[in-house]
């Protein structure tokens, strides 16, 4: 006799995983007291239903361990009570079911389940045949734009092509409506990963003598398959970094006022053009002088993801080896997304991925210098400015925009590519990420353009700088820039190493009038890894020395409106904590004369700006910290 039909085991299969992970979901919440009234009788439903499958399909084994499970929920239907300890020998036997259904006996973690059809109206496909259908969908586009680039070289040539361009735009249309349709094929809900999350969540708490739940919202929102299979162990390592760092032991928690059990979300939602998945833990919170280092050096992320960095305090099996963020940044990074982490002492952290809803197309500004056109995805764009007026700070160029200096560099110079004279006043893109903000100048803006984004082959594909790139409508070439390598190769920060790491903690209040020479002296301290603040007079000072008692250091100008340097330091001497506070003068008087009322004012240091070096500044702030 033969055995059952293939497509009969496959839907089986798919059931089956539906019902286990429903049952999972189910001895979650019996075991944490947060179970329907039906709770058990929907157990016992599922186990029956997959006995009987199992029996009809001839999965023997399957159909045992269902009927074991059966078993143990006879007592608790009968008395209408489920006591917790019965949990977790069910959550094993579902771990066994769900092993045998997947055909694997000696696996340890479950397999993913299927994703839940709606109204079990779905199909199965490869992915591989949706790709070959979007490259297909894509090619057609740059047809149809190529055809739009004929009509216009018609029209230059006096050709009258009004029905043409009627016929283009209807079938622009047509095409925008069917790649819609095939993003969407490629598209996945987060709960087709999601299932599992839970119960490992309570398996790693166990191991860590803690108490922890999950809690998944948002599990609807859509991510291309692609990116969905990449971030599933993200995910578990960010879940694994919230139970074994962020959330703390039952009787820590409860010294901290927090009830026993921990609690770690998972949320998804549209953000912009993005999709945001967040993991969020109400624990311990991040060190406050790694947050520190963050103001200084940029982002909490980019503090977290040094390579070897780990706050474990014990090697274990899932933390502690030095492998940090680091690898779930570079992955995020490497799916043309960024990571961000925001965290408060006591209260918890929050590490957020910003997602592209699908890697195969990609909104862009496209830009040209030097002859080659360039895309920059729209999400990482803050704004445009026309560039005219520079400064230098730290030996670098930069623009002011909005009130702060930006780094600027012209593109070729960044992607160290021969480079042509610019025209006179262009354009400056503002590209944001990961916290930090650059300037990239470039010839001329071509426009906002949607591309299907195509890999840059093997041979290429190690090129920095680049995530792909698109083909334009006339056939030519455009190279998609890639903006955290563009940040990151122009905040590069010099000077950092001339400060002890121990001093960094410290602020600096910056007191100048001009923008210019307060800005060069913010950069100079920031890149050596000082916070800082700045005011425009010495009354704006006074009043942040007052208010923040965090200041721990003042370079002041003396010619200022309102108030004078001099006058300002008078009056910090005043102040209670004012005579041990440092009190650095930079200063364009370079008389002796000037020289000695610093001196009998105050000044602990006195430095001429006609003489100004950066290293000197430096090494002045650093020996009063320490002094």
């Amino acid at each position: 006799m033969s055995g059952p039909d293939p497509e009969i085991l496959e839907v089986f299969y798919e059931e089956a995983g539906e019902r286990l992970e429903r049952m999972e979901e189910t001895l979650l919440a019996l075991e944490s007291g947060h179970a329907s009234a039906d709770a058990v009788d929907s157990l016992f439903r599922d186990a029956h239903s997959i006995k009987g499958s199992a029996g009809m399909v001839g999965v023997e084994e399957a159909q045992a361990i269902a009927h074991t499970i059966e078993d143990a929920l006879e007592e608790p239907r009968e008395k209408g009570v489920f006591p917790p300890e019965l949990a977790d020998p069910l959550l094993r036997a579902t771990d066994a079911l769900r092993r045998v259904v997947a055909g694997d006996d000696g696996a340890v973690e479950a397999p993913e389940a299927p994703a839940k059809p709606a109204e079990r109206r779905t199909m199965r496909m490869s992915a591989e045949k949706v790709d070959r259908l979007l490259d297909a969908v894509g090619e057609t586009v740059l047809h149809s734009r190529r055809l739009g680039h004929a009509l216009e070289q018609d029209r230059s040539d006096g050709a009258d092509g009004e029905r043409v361009e009627e016929e283009l735009g209807h079938g622009e249309r047509l095409l925008d409506e069917l790649q819609e349709s095939v993003i969407q094929m490629r598209t996945l809900p987060l709960s087709s990963i999601s299932g599992p999350l839970p119960r490992a969540v309570r398996d790693l708490a166990i191991a860590h003598d803690k108490e922890a739940e999950l809690d998944i919202s948002g599990a609807d929102t859509q991510l291309d398959r692609v990116i969905l299979d990449g971030i599933s162990e993200t995910i578990n390592h960010l879940l694994r970094n919230a139970v074994a760092h962020g959330i703390e032991r039952p009787e820590e928690r409860a010294r901290a006022g927090k009830p026993a059990t921990g609690r770690i979300d998972l949320r998804a939602g549209q953000r912009g053009g993005l999709v945001a998945i967040e993991v969020v833990d109400d624990g311990r919170g991040v060190a406050p002088e790694l947050v520190q280092q963050a103001g200084a050096d940029g982002s909490l992320a980019d503090v977290l993801a040094e390579a070897g960095f780990s706050t474990a305090e014990e090697v274990t099996d899932v933390s502690g080896r030095g492998v940090g963020l680091d690898a779930v940044k570079a992955h995020v990074e490497s799916l043309r997304g960024q990571l961000e982490v925001h965290s408060e002492r006591g209260r918890g952290t929050t590490v957020t991925m910003l997602l592209p809803l699908t890697l195969a197309l990609l909104r862009v500004l496209l830009i040209e210098r030097g002859g080659q056109t360039f895309g920059l995805g729209l999400a990482s764009i803050q704004e445009v400015v026309t560039v005219t007026d520079t400064m230098s700070l730290g030996g670098r160029q930069a623009i002011e925009v909005r009130g702060r200096s930006v780094p600027l560099a012209d593109l070729s110079q960044v992607l160290e590519a021969d480079s042509q004279k610019l025209p006179e006043a262009p354009h400056g893109v503002i590209v944001a990420f990961s916290g930090r903000r650059v300037g990239i100048v470039c010839d001329r803006l071509v426009g906002e353009q949607e591309v299907v984004v195509k890999s840059l082959g093997p041979l290429l594909a190690n090129v920095p700088g680049y995530v792909g790139a698109a083909i334009m409508g006339d056939g030519t070439l455009a190279l998609i820039l890639d903006p955290a390598f563009l940040v990151r190769k122009l905040t590069r920060r010099a000077g950092a190493a001339l400060v002890p790491e121990a001093k960094r903690s410290a602020k600096v209040l910056v007191v100048d009038d001009q923008f210019t020479v307060r800005e060069l002296q913010r950069s100079i301290l920031e890149a050596a890894g000082y916070s800082v603040e700045t005011a425009r007079n010495g009354r704006e000072a006074l009043n942040k020395v007052k208010a923040d008692p965090e200041v721990g250091l003042v370079v002041t100008d003396v010619d200022m409106p309102e108030m004078t340097g001099l006058e300002l330091l008078a009056e910090i001497r005043e102040e209670p904590r004012g005579f041990s506070l440092p009190v650095v003068v930079v200063t364009g008087r370079g008389g002796e004369e000037d020289r000695q009322r610093g001196v009998e004012a105050g000044a602990d240091a006195y430095i001429v700006k006609e003489e100004f070096d950066q290293r000197a500044l430096l090494e002045t702030v650093g020996r009063l910290l320490t002094g």
